[in-house]
Formats: structure tokens, sequence, C-alpha cells
């Protein structure tokens, strides 16, 4: 698997890292999901929550439909929230 981090001004590490997160912090989320559920108009896009170190927290990101190995994910936003509000199914 790998995770398409772009560190342009502006790009997806600058924008998670707005919301207080960390490249490496992201893909703990995304590893330890409890929930994920795809976009309704997008399946491609998927929002996933997962609990690191105590803390709840919500992700986005894209899986690349040009790439089978290795899976490509790329990241789009992610934030700290306070409860679960995905009504997705278990990972």
């Amino acid at each position: 698997m790998v995770f398409l981090w772009d560190e342009r001004p502006g790009a997806n590490v600058d924008h998670i890292r707005s919301h207080g997160l960390t490249p490496d912090l992201w893909e703990s989320v995304f590893h330890h999901a409890i929930v994920r559920l795809c976009d309704k108009d997008d399946a491609a896009v998927v929002a996933a929550e997962g609990r690191v170190r105590g803390q709840l927290f919500r992700i986005v990101y894209a899986i690349d439909g040009d790439t089978v190995i290795p899976l490509t994910i790329i990241p789009i936003t992610g934030f700290p929230i306070t409860r679960r509000g995905l009504r997705g199914i278990p990972p």
C-alpha cells in the first residue's frame, strides 16, 4: 500500500496539519479504522473513523483506480472528532 503525500504548499500535508494531524498519525488512523463508508456519489472516495492514542479521528481519502498493486491511497483530509458519526460497515 502506498500513500501519496504532497508536501507542496496548500496540498494534502498542509491541509491535514491545519487540522492537527501529521502524515504518520493520519496513516495510523487509516490502519486502525473502526468504520469505513464510501461516498454516495463517488465510490473511490472513502471516509473512515478510527481511534489512535485515545483520540477519535475522521479521515477522508481517495483510492487510485488506475493501480491495483500496490494499492494507492490519496489522503484528502483528516480531523479529530468527539464521537463517531459514520454509519458504515466495519473494515
